[in-house]
């Protein structure tokens, strides 16, 4: 080994040769290729790997999209990047993309590049949050906006940090703009607060389309002076003839949770609208206020008894329980008067509220009879329900002293 002698490299594509005393050993170091230094096989390498979208290379669809003076071709490319980062993960397409939403001067490539992120899952644009904020606070053309604003309603990781830009948005010219503007505001949630202003401002659009999502919005971004915004959107259900807007005002209601006199007044007058979704949703929003919706009981009860809706008179009896708490036992004589429905849905709400008061009506006679008689009602589900309420109410036999 000490007598080897190294001949080096001879050429820039020669394979380097070892030769040994008593026998020639080929030693193969690593290929070398004719004509290119390291920064030639780089490239090589990259443009091995470039991935094609219909015969054109990848960097000529991007070169397009940043440089070409054609609108349609830019526009072409955008769809193309789409393509080429969802079949190929090519990274520099996803970048081109946002870089043409951004700053292209068309609004109609920007109308196609917020199209073609629209088409991408959560997972790829989670990464783009900044660039999608930024692109919808510079946007000044209503159709690109609009897009941006529905895109960022369908995540609420993209439409949290877009809030100034969707607010900046609630003024647009466009109903349309206006709508989904609101609608990731209410996607936002409480990081979308400081536009309660701009919102409340948008109940009185002359859309009613904007007015819902307003509504929609006020009851999840949790606004400041909440009970400022409850009145408010109580004082529009005498007044709105949308009947799904007065569904989502009582939505919000609900949400916002604000006890007011004037919510409390316009809910209980809600109990006698004919509109039966109406009057089982305002049920829902006063069993939520418990004990402060107490007023509204005697309602309650009337609808719990004679409403023609079976839903109704179900939701009427958890509500009345829930506005009586633990006052209920003094009213269970009307409650058990329930038990009577002809509907089992109807038996078995009174039955789980009967139940639910457990031990405290160990030794109330009325109940403990109503529960034993409804061990035999036509319905398994009551029957059955009844049994497991005769076991939280029933003492325990004590056990036998040795």
């Amino acid at each position: 080994m000490s007598n080897a002698k190294c001949r080096g490299w001879r050429g820039s594509g020669r394979a380097a040769v070892v030769l040994r005393r008593g026998g020639f050993a080929l030693l193969l170091l690593f290929p070398l290729v004719l004509g290119l230094g390291s920064e030639g096989r780089l490239t090589a390498r990259l443009a091995a790997q470039e991935p094609e979208y219909q015969g054109k290379k990848a960097s000529l669809w991007l070169d397009m999209l940043a440089n070409d003076a054609s609108v349609r071709k830019r526009a072409l490319a955008a769809e193309a990047a789409g393509r080429l980062w969802q079949e190929h993960r090519y990274t520099e397409a996803l970048a081109g993309i946002l870089r043409a939403v951004r700053v292209d001067r068309s609004a109609a490539v920007r109308l196609t590049a917020a199209q073609v992120l629209a088409g991408l899952p959560e997972r790829d644009l989670r990464a783009c949050t900044k660039e999608l904020a930024e692109a919808l606070s510079a946007e000044k053309d209503s159709r690109v906006r609009r897009e941006l604003a529905l895109l960022l309603a369908r995540h609420e990781e993209l439409a949290r940090p877009a809030v100034p830009g969707l607010v900046q948005a609630l003024r647009d010219p466009q109903a349309a703009v206006r709508a989904a503007a609101a609608e990731a505001l209410a996607v936002a949630g409480p990081e979308a607060k400081s536009a309660a202003a701009e919102l409340v401002t948008l109940l009185r659009d002359s859309d009613p389309a904007v007015r819902r999502a307003a509504v929609r919005a006020l009851g999840r971004i949790e606004p400041a002076g909440a009970s400022a915004v409850a009145d408010t959107l109580a004082a529009l259900l005498p007044q709105e003839k949308d009947r799904e807007l007065r569904w989502e005002i009582v939505l919000s209601l609900g949400l916002l949770q604000e006890k007011t006199p004037a919510v409390l007044q316009a809910l209980h007058q809600l109990l006698q609208q004919e509109d039966g979704e109406l009057r089982l949703r305002a049920l829902r929003v006063l069993g939520s206020f418990k004990t402060a919706a107490q007023g509204s009981a005697a309602d309650v009860l009337r609808l719990a008894r004679s409403d023609p809706l079976k839903s109704v008179r179900q939701e009427a009896v958890h509500t009345f329980a829930a506005l009586h708490g633990p006052e209920l036992i003094q009213h269970l004589s009307e409650l058990l008067s329930l038990l009577k429905d002809p509907e089992y849905e109807v038996r078995l709400a009174v039955v789980e509220e009967v139940g639910a008061l457990g031990p405290a009506l160990q030794n109330h006679a009325e109940a403990l009879r109503s529960l034993r008689q409804r061990l035999s009602d036509p319905h398994l589900k009551v029957r059955e329900a009844a049994a497991a309420a005769l076991k939280r109410l029933e003492p325990k036999p004590k056990a036998d002293k040795e």
